[in-house]
């Protein structure tokens, strides 16, 4: 969702530059023509950043920018002064009626645009400092490749999304030739790797943001670099960073993980609320899941975050589930049965089945995992407005308890 941006200013023409310049950049530039206007839209729409011309009728710049600081409801909106009158004086009494910064004119568009966006920067920052991180995050993870994690991890996403209604952040720690945007159809413009030769302090939330790929099912994408040698840049403690990042602003997070256990692997199974261990019926798989099992526990994850998911990746001939379960010595949570043509498919079209194709049998399953996996809080309430994925996975719920009964 573009950033709004309220202008106000008596002449037309510098409110058609002032639009024109801020609309290329992707924010949405709201107008109003006089000072009183002004203020009742801003109050009114809340937006991002206010720019405020000096003289004007009705209210004057200082008189507006003084009644937003009065109004509880506006009181923390940034405001830009932007105006003709650019004595020691007028600038002075623009800061002490409470603006956040002041441009002349007249202004070179992209002098315009780096104060807009260092006002937009600082106001995230101060949100992310006051707000809690209380985002969940989900990680997917096996030592075994080839079992299906990018492909649960998209779907998962893609289904925890259409649930609340709400965005969903999917990253991609596969940082050598991760798939999460060609799971989606998304071309690579933005990755990691814009974030990869950045310092710590650089990487503040709204560059972030700037990073993510949008998809129409409402998840958000950080995806693999498509250069790899990008990623030599990446540590764990930016990788950290961005995570904590991202849970103060979105209600899930679902981690593409790698088949390792490097820094960065490490950082995402660390702070993970919940882990989904992927397997495949077959003795490789089977070992690779005991030893990250043993891994789990040397690093005292608890046992009750930890989901075994079975995913058959061939039609037959697979271990019987009961000996997979003595040798883990644990139950699985879940099993994802053979649809080899179904998955390739989504593969190739770049189109999760929870979202292309949502009442098939693995769309289905795929939207009662999503439901599993949310927040207590979310399972507890009925959403205002029921999604239709939401009405699907409790109807479906209702019909298992019929029939238990």
């Amino acid at each position: 969702m573009s950033r709004k941006i309220l202008a106000v200013d008596d002449d037309p023409m510098n409110l058609k530059l002032v639009a024109a310049t801020l609309g290329k950049e992707g924010f949405q530039v709201l107008t109003a023509s006089n000072g009183r206007e002004g203020y009742q839209k801003a109050e009114e729409i809340l937006p991002d950043l206010v720019i405020l011309d000096v003289m004007m009728p009705e209210l004057d710049g200082y008189q507006v920018c003084n009644l937003l600081r009065k109004n509880p409801r506006t009181a923390n909106l940034p405001v830009m002064i932007l105006t003709s009158l650019t004595s020691v004086e007028q600038k002075i009494k623009g800061f002490d009626a409470g603006a956040d910064d002041y441009l002349a004119k007249p202004f070179a568009p992209d002098e315009l645009i780096a104060h807009v966006r260092a006002l937009m920067r600082r106001k995230v920052s101060e949100a992310d400092v006051e707000s809690e991180a209380n985002g969940k995050i989900i990680a997917v993870f096996s030592l075994r490749g080839g079992v299906g994690v990018s492909t649960l991890a998209s779907n998962l996403a893609s289904g925890l999304a259409l649930l609340w209604n709400e965005p969903t952040v999917l990253v991609d720690l596969v940082l050598t030739a991760g798939q999460t945007a060609l799971m989606f159809n998304l071309p690579y413009r933005r990755s990691w790797g814009n974030l990869a030769r950045l310092s710590v302090e650089e990487i503040e939330p709204l560059v972030v943001n700037e990073v993510l790929l949008q998809h129409k099912s409402g998840v958000r994408i950080l995806a693999s670099s498509p250069q790899p040698e990008q990623n030599e840049y990446l540590t764990g403690e930016k990788v950290n960073h961005v995570l904590r990042i991202l849970t103060r602003q979105y209600p899930y997070l679902v981690l593409d993980l790698p088949h390792d256990f490097h820094e960065t692997t490490l950082v995402g199974l660390d702070i993970a609320h919940e882990i989904i261990l992927v397997l495949s019926p077959d003795l490789a798989a089977v070992r690779a899941t005991v030893c990250a099992l043993s891994v789990f526990e040397t690093l005292n994850y608890p046992k009750e975050i930890i989901r075994l998911v079975e995913n058959w990746t061939f039609p037959k001939g697979g271990l019987p589930r009961n000996d997979i379960e003595k040798a883990l010595e644990r139950g699985i949570d879940l099993q994802i049965p053979y649809a080899s043509e179904t998955f390739v498919k989504a593969i190739n079209l770049g189109e999760p089945p929870v979202f292309s194709d949502p009442q098939s049998p693995i769309g289905a399953l795929f939207e009662d995992l999503a439901f599993l996996m949310s927040k207590d809080t979310h399972k507890k309430t009925k959403p205002q407005s029921p999604t239709q994925t939401w009405l699907r996975v409790i109807r479906r719920f209702q019909q298992r308890q019929a029939k238990k009964m």
